[in-house]
């Protein structure tokens, strides 16, 4: 018993992120959880690559989806940000027994909204894809079939965005990471097996990352068990949520929910727009976002270790290494923006070549997306440095009305430029411009909580007994 609690004090010092090397701490966090961010990528883009290979429509029919995934999420936001939250910055005021019942409480409340979401979206398959107005029969069909499948995948997928959130919170961004690894090389394998072997075409592809997510949701569940680490001991699926841990759930979730839900209300606007261009567009939209994605999920990736890592110090009121934290993100993020514009401008075409080798129509078109999407990088990068501020602080508000302002400034933008000579070039602008105007907001709007003001407020406040 001893030997036990020696193994998780010393498990719990080993990634404690409120003492040594902060450069060193945050690279060891944040490698993990971009590759995280990056082999999830990898399930998309190993759908595309094989339904590529059917037809354009059924790349958009993936991408139709793909919309209402993103509304899933806003679900996800309550117990992905109370593990995260709850538990980092327990763990900074060294308090494991909250920050477990964080954890406890996210884990429930996550599995409950991941088994209502997944059954509404079966039982409204067909209204909701309605919504798109899609005009091809096929696309439509394969719509529907693919969110038929995919929503029975979706209480695995909670289940394992607050085990991740739980992970890195915790430090330790590494388990997350080799379980995603080992499920998309099974993804891999599986694409093709499923789509050709057994000719069940996009039903094949909605299957194979079905199967994935449940294997992951296993995996998770048991590295969770195996962790030796206080705030994992006797953590339990289900487990009736307790209120004094429900309310902050509920606080720093919603405002993340509530932007998550009216992006994709958003999205799903501005995809009848484009979806008005015919299926080639749709499929521009839907391959185009993906490679656009590589640079976000790279910065979302840091992002969650810097929530972590702020969350942490926050908990444990090391402002000094806050604000170090802060300027070392910034400038690697902004390298990593400058180089992902430079992809964009330069290697446009190669991606559309990639997954539509025989639509030099569709391939025209994406390059000038790509082009385009290339004015917002540096700024989309930074913006996950400066919402990690307020996400590790538990303040998820500010971040959340900026974005939100940014959505409606897109649908307007949408509507007003494809109406005339641009078309969906119009759409491709819009997007690009509300998505530099929601980085520059968010990062702007961070720097008093680390240098200004309100820090120096909490740096004193922190400095009289606690």
């Amino acid at each position: 018993m001893a030997e036990c609690g020696e193994t998780m004090m010393s498990t719990e010092k080993k990634y404690d992120l409120t003492e040594g090397n902060v450069l060193g701490k945050l690279v060891k966090l944040s490698l993990p959880t971009i590759g995280t961010q990056l082999v999830q990528m990898a399930y998309s883009f190993a759908d595309m690559f094989w339904l590529g290979r059917l037809s354009s429509g059924a790349v958009a029919a993936s991408g139709t989806v793909a919309v209402f995934m993103w509304l899933s999420m806003s679900l996800q936001a309550f117990g992905g940000n109370g593990a995260e939250i709850g538990v980092s910055q327990s763990l900074g005021r060294g308090e494991p027994d909250a920050a477990r019942g964080y954890l406890q409480s996210s884990m429930s409340s996550s599995l409950l909204l991941g088994v209502l979401c997944g059954a509404f979206y079966l039982l409204a398959r067909h209204p909701l894809i309605g919504l798109f107005n899609i005009s091809e029969v096929d696309v439509r069909q394969n719509s529907v079939i693919y969110l038929s499948i995919i929503a029975l995948a979706l209480p695995f997928n909670y289940v394992n965005a607050v085990a991740v959130s739980a992970f890195n919170a915790s430090g330790n961004s590494a388990a997350p990471f080799y379980v995603n690894l080992v499920c998309m090389v099974l993804n891999v394998v599986l694409d093709p097996l499923l789509i050709f072997g057994l000719k069940l075409g996009v039903a094949g592809a909605a299957a194979a990352t079905a199967l994935c997510q449940a294997t992951a949701c296993v995996l998770m569940l048991i590295s969770l068990r195996r962790y030796k680490h206080p705030v994992f001991v006797g953590m339990k699926l289900w487990r009736l949520p307790r209120r004094e841990h429900l309310r902050p759930i509920l606080r720093w979730g919603a405002p993340v929910a509530f932007n998550s839900f009216f992006f994709t209300f958003f999205v799903i606007i501005v995809s009848r727009f484009v979806a008005s261009f015919g299926a080639g567009a749709m499929a521009v939209q839907r391959l185009g976002s993906q490679v656009d994605q590589f640079s976000y999920l790279v910065s979302s990736g840091f992002a969650s270790a810097l929530t972590a890592y702020i969350g942490q110090n926050y908990g444990a009121m090391r402002l000094d290494r806050i604000r170090r934290g802060f300027t070392l993100s910034s400038v690697i993020m902004g390298v990593w923006g400058l180089l992902a514009t430079l992809n964009l401008v330069f290697f446009n075409r190669f991606f559309f070549r990639l997954f539509v080798p025989g639509e030099p129509e569709i391939i025209e078109m994406g390059a000038r997306y790509l082009h385009i999407l290339a004015l917002c990088q540096l700024v989309a990068c930074l913006e996950g440095v400066g919402t990690s501020v307020f996400r590790g602080y538990g303040k998820t508000l500010p971040p959340s009305v900026v974005s939100m302002a940014t959505h409606v400034i897109r649908v307007v933008l949408a509507w007003t430029l494809s109406r005339g000579a641009l078309e969906q070039n119009g759409i491709w602008w819009a997007m690009a411009i509300s998505a530099f105007l929601r980085g520059a907001g968010a990062y702007i709007i961070s720097l008093p909580y680390v240098y200004g003001r309100r820090a120096k407020a909490r740096e004193k406040k922190f400095s009289e007994p606690y």
